[in-house]
């Protein structure tokens, strides 16, 4: 399965150096500036440990798309972009912090499905996100329920869909990568 992720060129150095890149949030500079986003983050590392009986210090945040029935695979860089431009006010605020650390766009390839990546649509997670404030159409039901499937590895149907579904995955081998490319500031998309 193809996913799209967003990291800085040391992952990509580490990547093609190691032959592997595997995340560490102890270790994230992200969460050190922003420390009330640990809570989640864990979070959601526990849930895909548990789910994948598996005991990784970090997992890497990805993308592939929805249409709010079924998820699929971004197929290249212009849709990865334009999917990106239909939903820019969702992820203004992670990209801007993405051009600010001279990020790159990776194009990663799994071959089988080997773990449950954990689905959630980046609005369901942005509303997970510390201090958690009821906003419409969002209500404290929603909090529970997200809960819920992020726990069992289940997706749902977001009542705000951006149809940006965040993947999580344990790693990245150099067999995973199949392009990078240079991150386009929003304003340019």
């Amino acid at each position: 399965m193809k996913y799209w992720t967003i990291q800085k060129k040391a992952v990509v150095n580490a990547v093609l150096h190691d032959e592997m890149y595997q995340p560490d949030f102890t270790k994230s500079d992200y969460l050190q500036k922003i420390p009330n986003l640990q809570e989640l983050y864990y979070f959601i590392l526990e849930s895909f440990n548990d789910i994948n009986n598996v005991n990784l210090p970090g997992v890497i945040f990805g993308f592939v798309g929805s249409n709010n029935e079924s998820l699929f695979e971004i197929s290249n860089q212009d849709e990865f972009y334009g999917l990106i431009s239909s939903n820019k006010n969702a992820i203004k605020s992670l990209w801007n912090h993405f051009i600010e650390a001279d990020a790159v766009l990776l194009e990663l390839d799994y071959n089988s499905e080997f773990l449950n990546p954990v689905y959630i649509d980046i609005n369901d997670f942005q509303f997970l996100m510390p201090p958690i404030v009821e906003v419409p159409p969002y209500t404290n039901e929603d909090v529970k329920r997200l809960i819920s499937f992020i726990e069992r590895g289940k997706i749902t149907r977001s009542v705000f869909p951006s149809n940006i579904i965040q993947a999580h995955l344990p790693y990245i081998k150099k067999e995973n990568m199949v392009a990078a490319y240079n991150l386009i500031p929003l304003d340019e998309i």
